[in-house]
């Protein structure tokens, strides 16, 4: 069913560990990591929108943010549009974890492919950057084409069913 075994969400989750890892000395946790990276891709962005597009109950997002303000990663400020909103901003120690999160997956990766023969590494980062591509490309139309696909199979099967 899967040709890739699920190998890539293993690899990439190997590297969350690694840069975890590493970062607990700036006291986060990942839930955090996830909270600022969100903020840092849009600046200014509320609180409710946080939750929306992480999937996380408000009590989650008001702890999580709570808990960034205090250890400096981010700021608030009152939304000219709405005196009772408070939009949120990444600070610039958030921008130095970026750097040295991005650092540490690109010292991760560049290790994991080490080994590999510069022909085959060749390659393989021209199928990677292409499937980067449609991934990309799918989530900016929020996934419809994988949803629609997902609903033809399903109802496919259900008839299947249906016939015995």
């Amino acid at each position: 069913m899967d040709p890739s075994r699920r190998k890539m969400t293993k690899i990439a989750r190997n590297a969350a560990h690694f840069v975890q890892s590493r970062a607990k000395d700036q006291g986060l946790g990942s839930s955090e990591y996830e909270v600022l990276h969100c903020i840092r891709k849009s600046p200014g962005i509320c609180a409710d929108e946080i939750g929306r597009q992480l999937y996380l109950e408000k009590s989650a997002v008001a702890h999580l943010t709570a808990s960034l303000e205090n250890k400096g990663f981010i700021r608030r400020e009152v939304d000219p549009g709405d005196k009772r909103r408070r939009l949120i901003y990444p600070t610039d120690k958030a921008d130095a974890l970026k750097n040295s999160r991005a650092a540490l997956e690109a010292f991760y990766y560049g290790w994991l492919l080490e080994e590999v023969q510069p022909e085959k590494r060749e390659v393989f980062l021209e199928v990677l950057d292409g499937l980067y591509t449609r991934s990309k490309q799918a989530r900016r139309e929020d996934n419809r084409p994988l949803v629609e696909r997902l609903k033809a199979e399903e109802t496919e099967r259900n008839e299947q069913d249906e016939r015995g």
